[in-house]
C-alpha cells in the first residue's frame, strides 16, 4: 500500500509539471510577436524621419545654391544687416555708413577739460572690404554639411562681423604728448629766455601729464567697438614734478665765445665775426641767485666782442674795386659836410655778405645832435628849401 501511494504522488507531480509547461508556451509566442511589431514600427518611423530629413536637407541645400551669389541670411557687419546682398551692394552700404561715422571726432575729457581728435589726424580707417569678403564666403566651403550647418546657425542665432580698425599709433602718441601741456593742471617745466642783457629762468610747478600708453588702449577699444561715435573717453593722467633746473647745462647753452673774422683766398670765402655772450657774474653766484629765487631768477649777461671784426678785413678780403659812384655837394655848407663825413665813416669798409640786406639806418644809426650831427640846409633841385617843406624834408632826411 505504501508503494502505491508513492506512485500516485509521483503521477500527480508529473501531471502538474506537464500542465504547467503547456500553460506558458502560448504567452511566450505572443510576447515575441509584439516585440517584432514594435521594432517594425520604429524602423518604419526612422525611415520616414530620415527621408524627411533628407528632403529638408536637399531643399535647404538647393536654396543655398540658388543664393550662392549673395551673403547668407543672418549675417551682420557691426550690427548692419547684409543678408541677401551681393558683395558690391554690401560694400557700398558699409562704405557709406563708415564714411559718415569717420567724420565724427574722438572726444577726450579730463575733469572740465575737453578736446577732440579728428579721425583724419591719425589716419583712422576700417577694413570694410575684408569684412564683406568674410561675410560673403561664410557657408560657401566645399563641405556641404558644414556649410548648411553654418548657414542654419546664422539664420537662427545671427553672426555679427566686426571690421578691423587701424590707425597711425605714432601720430596718436605725438598728439597726446602735445595735449599734455594743454591740460589745466598740466605740469609746468622750468625754462629760460634772454631779455636784452638778462637771462631769466622760470621755475616749474607740479602737475599732471597724459598717460599715453593707457589712453591709447582706451581709444583703441572705443574704436574697435565703434563706441567712440557716441561716448567720450576719459584721459588717463600721471602726477609729475618738473625736472630739476640744471644751471650748468643752461650756461653751456647760453655761453658763446666771440669769433674773430677771417677769410681764405683759395677758395675766396669770408668768415664774419660774431659777438659772444657770457654770465656777468660767476657760475657759483648764479646758482645762489637761483636757489634763493621764488618763481623767477634774473642773471645779468655781458657781450663778448671779437678782436677782429668783419669790417676790419674788408679791404684785405675784397681788394678789387667792382663799382664806384660820386656826387657833388657845396663844401661851404659845413654842417652838411660834417654829417656826410660821419655817415660815410660808418659805411666805409662795411662788409655785406651774400644774402644780407644793407640797411642805412641800421649801419649809420640815429642822426641826432647828440650823435654829433649838425642841422643842415635842405636842397631840392638846387634850391634851399624853407618853411613847412623844409621841415618835412628834414624829418625825412634826418639832417642829411
Amino acid at each position: 500500500m505504501i508503494i502505491e501511494e508513492e506512485k500516485v504522488e509521483i503521477m500527480e507531480d508529473n501531471t502538474t509539471e506537464n500542465t504547467t509547461t503547456s500553460t506558458f508556451k502560448p504567452a511566450q509566442d505572443t510576447s515575441l510577436k509584439s516585440s517584432k511589431h514594435w521594432i517594425m514600427v520604429v524602423c518604419i518611423f526612422l525611415v520616414i524621419f530620415l527621408c524627411f530629413l533628407a528632403i529638408i536637407f536637399g531643399i535647404f541645400t538647393f536654396y543655398n545654391y540658388q543664393n550662392n551669389q549673395t551673403i547668407s541670411k543672418g549675417i551682420y557687419i557691426n550690427g548692419i544687416d547684409v543678408s541677401n546682398l551681393t558683395k558690391e551692394e554690401a560694400k557700398n552700404k558699409l562704405t557709406t555708413y563708415y564714411s559718415e561715422k569717420l567724420s565724427n571726432d574722438i572726444t577726450l575729457i579730463h575733469n572740465d577739460y575737453t578736446t577732440y581728435i579728428k579721425a583724419s589726424e591719425i589716419n583712422l580707417s576700417f577694413d570694410v572690404e575684408a569684412a564683406v569678403n568674410y561675410a560673403y564666403q561664410f557657408g560657401k566651403s566645399s563641405n556641404i554639411f558644414a556649410d548648411n550647418y553654418q548657414i542654419f546657425n546664422a539664420m537662427i542665432n545671427g553672426i555679427d562681423i566686426m571690421p578691423t580698425a587701424s590707425f597711425d599709433e605714432e601720430s596718436l602718441k605725438n598728439i597726446l604728448n602735445n595735449l599734455s601741456s594743454e591740460l589745466p593742471d598740466a605740469v609746468v617745466e622750468s625754462g629760460y629766455y634772454i631779455d636784452g642783457n638778462t637771462l631769466i629762468i622760470t621755475k616749474g610747478k607740479d602737475g599732471y601729464i597724459i598717460d599715453v600708453d593707457s589712453t591709447i588702449e582706451k581709444i583703441r577699444q572705443k574704436i574697435s567697438d565703434l563706441s567712440y561715435f557716441h561716448e567720450v573717453i576719459e584721459i588717463d593722467t600721471i602726477a609729475q614734478s618738473p625736472k630739476e633746473i640744471d644751471l650748468d647745462a643752461i650756461y653751456n647753452e647760453v655761453h658763446k665765445d666771440a669769433k674773430d673774422a677771417y677769410y681764405t683766398t683759395d677758395p675766396h670765402v669770408v668768415y664774419p665775426s660774431e659777438n659772444g655772450i657770457d654770465f656777468d657774474i660767476s657760475l657759483d653766484e648764479a646758482k645762489e641767485l637761483l636757489q634763493t629765487a621764488d618763481t623767477e631768477c634774473e642773471i645779468p649777461l655781458k657781450v663778448l666782442y671779437p678782436t677782429v671784426t668783419t669790417n676790419m678785413i674788408g679791404q684785405e678780403a675784397f681788394p678789387d674795386l667792382l663799382a664806384s659812384y660820386s656826387t657833388r655837394y657845396a663844401t661851404s655848407n659845413t654842417n652838411r659836410t660834417t654829417n656826410l663825413r660821419l655817415s660815410a665813416g660808418k659805411i666805409d669798409g662795411y662788409v655785406l655778405l651774400p644774402g644780407e640786406t644793407f640797411s642805412y639806418n641800421t649801419v649809420v644809426g640815429e642822426r641826432t645832435i647828440a650823435a654829433g650831427y649838425k642841422e643842415a640846409a635842405i636842397y631840392e633841385n638846387g634850391q634851399v628849401v624853407d618853411g613847412l617843406r623844409r621841415r618835412y624834408l628834414s624829418d625825412f632826411y634826418n639832417f642829411i
